[in-house]
Protein backbone atom coordinates (compact mmCIF):
# COMPACT_ATOMS: atom_id res chain seq x y z
CA UNK A 1 0.00 0.00 0.00
CA UNK A 2 1.57 3.23 -1.03
CA UNK A 3 1.72 6.11 1.67
CA UNK A 4 -0.52 9.33 0.68
CA UNK A 5 -0.60 12.83 1.69
CA UNK A 6 -4.15 14.36 1.37
CA UNK A 7 -3.80 17.86 -0.01
CA UNK A 8 -6.95 20.65 -0.66
CA UNK A 9 -6.25 23.40 -3.38
CA UNK A 10 -8.03 27.05 -2.81
CA UNK A 11 -11.48 26.92 -4.19
CA UNK A 12 -11.78 23.25 -4.33
CA UNK A 13 -13.54 20.74 -2.26
CA UNK A 14 -11.60 17.46 -3.65
CA UNK A 15 -8.50 16.28 -1.90
CA UNK A 16 -6.21 14.70 -4.26
CA UNK A 17 -3.30 12.16 -3.28
CA UNK A 18 0.67 13.16 -3.46
CA UNK A 19 3.05 11.00 -2.48
CA UNK A 20 5.64 12.50 0.78
CA UNK A 21 8.89 12.19 -1.28
CA UNK A 22 11.62 13.15 0.86
CA UNK A 23 9.36 15.81 2.91
CA UNK A 24 9.70 15.06 6.54
CA UNK A 25 7.24 15.87 9.69
CA UNK A 26 4.06 16.87 6.89
CA UNK A 27 0.91 17.84 9.36
CA UNK A 28 -2.68 18.75 8.79
CA UNK A 29 -2.87 21.77 7.59
CA UNK A 30 0.54 22.59 6.75
CA UNK A 31 0.97 24.55 3.28
CA UNK A 32 3.24 22.56 0.53
CA UNK A 33 4.55 22.94 -2.82
CA UNK A 34 3.09 20.17 -5.63
CA UNK A 35 3.20 19.71 -9.23
CA UNK A 36 -0.13 19.09 -10.96
CA UNK A 37 -1.23 18.99 -14.20
CA UNK A 38 -1.68 22.60 -14.29
CA UNK A 39 1.67 23.39 -13.12
CA UNK A 40 3.19 23.96 -9.95
CA UNK A 41 0.63 24.93 -7.45
CA UNK A 42 -0.15 25.66 -3.43
CA UNK A 43 -2.05 23.21 -1.58
CA UNK A 44 -3.13 22.75 2.02
CA UNK A 45 -2.32 19.51 3.73
CA UNK A 46 -5.65 18.05 4.74
CA UNK A 47 -4.85 14.39 5.52
CA UNK A 48 -1.29 13.50 7.13
CA UNK A 49 0.94 10.59 5.74
CA UNK A 50 -1.09 7.40 5.81
CA UNK A 51 -0.93 4.13 3.63
CA UNK A 52 -4.19 3.63 1.08
CA UNK A 53 -5.70 1.21 -0.92
CA UNK A 54 -3.86 1.28 -4.01
CA UNK A 55 -7.30 1.02 -5.60
CA UNK A 56 -7.65 4.29 -4.59
CA UNK A 57 -4.42 5.67 -6.09
CA UNK A 58 -4.60 7.03 -9.37
CA UNK A 59 -0.87 6.48 -10.88
CA UNK A 60 1.81 7.63 -11.41
CA UNK A 61 1.27 9.59 -7.63
CA UNK A 62 3.13 12.89 -7.84
CA UNK A 63 5.16 13.66 -5.30
CA UNK A 64 5.09 16.97 -3.07
CA UNK A 65 7.95 19.05 -3.83
CA UNK A 66 8.30 21.09 -0.40
CA UNK A 67 6.96 22.97 2.17
CA UNK A 68 5.89 26.33 1.25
Amino acid sequence: MPIVVGVKFRGAGKVYYFGPGDVQDLAVHDHVIVETARGIEMGQVTMAPKDVVADKVVSPLKPVMRKA
